[in-house]
């Protein structure tokens, strides 16, 4: 483990570039009011490059390291040369994620939405290449339903599966659901059991069985997404004992009985 000093005004957010050039991406608050996004190289310990045209409290790098997203605003690597996107449709950006191998970017609002973008590698079939972002190829919508006349549950944090394929969406009331990416609908009928608080942090296992999500107060959660490791710690729990069909239907109303043990 190495430590990095980041002397000056307070570090609201951190975003790593790939692995093997070392870099930082920090954004910080300045004495004045306004965020400034600086690049640093934590092998040699300083910091290489101030980036004036991407500002926000959320930032992401694509895997390649060729771009910079953040709020509003996108940026080549390692130019730093910028241009204006609006990637959520005029509201507040809550969380931003790429798979890993860049061909998509999640962009989660306040408004309980997730965006999906083209990555621009030419991984998704959009006409992004280089620097730049391709078109939006949908939109989560509803993600964390709210009653009439509520104030709906802003997206906090987001992280895809090694594969791509599975997207987990956190909100900042502490609702947690996963979503197939390819069909863009949920995996289950309810989002998935948490401490209540904001998730400010999610991230997924390399071999993507387990997520685990991190928030203020509460330990770090771990949840089994795997069907076959849950349905193996399931039995284990219950020493192999089946269901009645009751209690399925209590349970597991939106799918037919079967015996799982």
């Amino acid at each position: 483990m190495a430590s990095l000093d980041l002397p000056g005004a307070a570090v609201v957010s951190l975003a790593l570039g790939p692995n093997a050039d070392h870099t930082l991406h920090a954004v910080r608050d300045t004495a004045v009011g306004q965020l400034a996004d600086e690049t640093w190289d934590f092998a040699r310990d300083r910091r290489t490059s101030v980036l004036t045209g991407v500002t926000g409290s959320h930032l992401a790098v694509r895997p390649d390291g060729a771009l910079l997203v953040g709020e509003g605003r996108v940026a080549a690597l390692p130019s730093g040369r910028s241009t204006g996107r609006d990637l959520v449709q005029g509201d507040e950006i809550g969380a931003l994620a790429f798979t890993a191998d860049g061909s998509t970017l999640a962009v989660g609002d306040q408004t309980g939405r997730v965006h999906l973008w083209d990555g621009g590698t030419g991984e998704g079939g959009g006409s992004g290449e280089g620097g730049a972002l391709g078109r939006r190829t949908g939109i989560l919508r509803n993600v964390f339903p709210a009653p009439v006349g509520t104030t709906p549950e802003g997206i906090a944090a987001l992280a895809f599966s090694a594969d791509g394929r599975t997207l987990a969406v956190a909100g900042d009331a502490g609702s947690l659901q996963l979503w197939d990416v390819g069909t863009q609908q949920p995996l289950s009928s309810a989002p998935l059991t948490t401490p209540g608080e904001a998730v400010t942090s999610l991230a997924f296992s390399a071999d993507g069985s387990t997520l685990f999500a991190g928030s203020a107060h509460v330990p770090l959660q771990r949840y089994t997404v795997d069907p076959e490791r849950a349905r193996a710690q399931v039995c284990a729990r219950t020493g192999n004992a089946e269901l009645t069909r009751a209690q399925w239907r209590t349970y597991l109303p939106d799918a037919s009985y079967r015996r799982i043990c």
